[in-house]
């Protein structure tokens, strides 16, 4: 008899290999498989792809997630929710598989998963590995896009489950938000609030399938209630998930009720947010919203700045003014560029000079004079800087 998730994957495939390009089919659908399917009642399962890599997980959550889904849906007759994980896609499954025809059966696979120990380290309660020492407060780089945001993170630093409680932050890639967020939990940490839980959305989803499997859902309930803060990054990826969003809602209620502090980051507005629980977008909006723009000029000086004190990389002046002229990016990219010029400058002799920017950056020498431009490119270029379209800015909406 063929492994029920072998059955369902190979049905998956034909489905969607006949709605998609070849190029895109083979790409991101062929090189994965179904690891487990995990009941969760009678009517709802959950269905846990396993990918090559976690670009994959990525491409596959924002372009075809929706439709997988649904074809799962369809296929079974149950609603789906689908886990992505990173994995060994080519390696045979080893654990029992849900029948659709049948109940699972007990097993002692709980004996082995150490996902959630008990038996918790106390002079590890009230600590967080998943925290980047390298984000805090004072490598922050504070300007016009984000002053509000670092206003409100501070406060929550300092109140924290009282004021801004939950803290949305939005923003482009590369912005700030998880190190914000991060500052925010190394403050929460030394004030000894309680065990400070960072993950992201993601591995919270692959945690409660895990939980589920298990059959250690109350271990799961104890890792993410029993706390006094908690970050998520990037919750746009709990759209479509109602098994992942059911859980969320009751451990946000419980949370909050608890006085505990919540953070969590997106790349968009709660509201904009497809396949929300409407219970949670009011949820979300019902603390502090803040979102973060892309630096302007002040704060890519700012950006560059703290990058050569922290490379120890001598730079000519006119050369900070010259890149923060030239690159119209997020703060992650700017640093990225001054690196890998920081590092061919110590190849040629130490200093980073504004010629020396032209030459590996192919810049022209003068800027051309007296150019005249048309009002339509002034438009494009404000809409592509804050990431609007022209007809946001054209329209009658503020």
């Amino acid at each position: 008899m063929d492994n029920p998730a072998e059955s369902l994957w190979h049905r998956l495939c034909g489905e969607l290999e006949v709605a998609m390009s070849p190029a895109s089919f083979n790409g991101w659908i062929k090189p994965c498989l179904i690891k487990s399917i995990t009941p969760i009642s009678e009517e709802r399962v959950i269905v846990e792809i396993s990918t090559p890599s976690a670009y994959h997980v990525r491409t596959i959550e924002e372009k075809y997630y929706s439709h997988i889904r649904g074809t799962l849906d369809r296929l079974t007759g149950k609603k789906c929710d689908v886990a992505l994980i990173v994995g060994d896609s080519k390696q045979p499954v080893q654990q029992d598989q849900y029948n659709f025809t049948s109940k699972n059966k007990d097993d002692d696979s709980s004996k082995k998963v150490n996902l959630f120990n008990q038996q918790e380290d106390e002079s590890q309660k009230h600590k967080n590995d998943n925290l980047n020492p390298k984000y805090t407060f004072e490598t922050y780089v504070v300007g016009s896009p984000n002053r509000l945001a670092f206003a409100a993170a501070r406060s929550v630093a300092d109140n924290p489950g009282v004021r801004h409680n939950p803290l949305f932050i939005y923003g482009g890639v590369g912005v700030g938000k998880t190190h914000l967020m991060h500052a925010v939990g190394h403050d929460l940490v030394k004030k000894g609030v309680g065990k400070v839980v960072y993950v992201t959305s993601e591995q919270f989803t692959n945690d409660l399938v895990s939980s589920f499997r298990s059959k250690m859902t109350d271990a799961f309930k104890k890792k993410y209630r029993q706390v006094g803060a908690l970050l998520i990054d990037d919750v746009q990826f709990f759209s479509g998930k109602e098994s992942t969003q059911e859980e969320f809602f009751h451990t946000f209620n419980e949370l909050t009720m608890k006085g505990a502090q919540i953070i969590m980051t997106s790349d968009r507005k709660p509201q904009e947010i497809t396949g929300l629980e409407d219970r949670l977008i009011s949820r979300f909006l019902g603390g502090m919203a803040v979102d973060i723009g892309l630096p302007d000029y002040e704060m890519k000086v700012a950006i560059l700045k703290q990058k050569a004190t922290e490379m120890g990389t001598d730079v000519e002046a006119e050369a900070f003014d010259l890149l923060a002229n030239t690159l119209h990016t997020n703060a992650r990219e700017i640093e990225g560029t001054f690196v890998k010029l920081s590092t061919m400058a110590s190849i040629q002799g130490g200093r980073l000079t504004q010629d020396m920017i032209q030459q590996t950056m192919g810049l022209p020498a003068k800027t051309v004079a007296n150019v005249k431009i048309r009002p339509i490119k002034v438009i494009s270029t404000v809409a592509k800087y804050y990431d609007f379209k022209n007809k946001d800015l054209l329209g009658s909406s503020r």
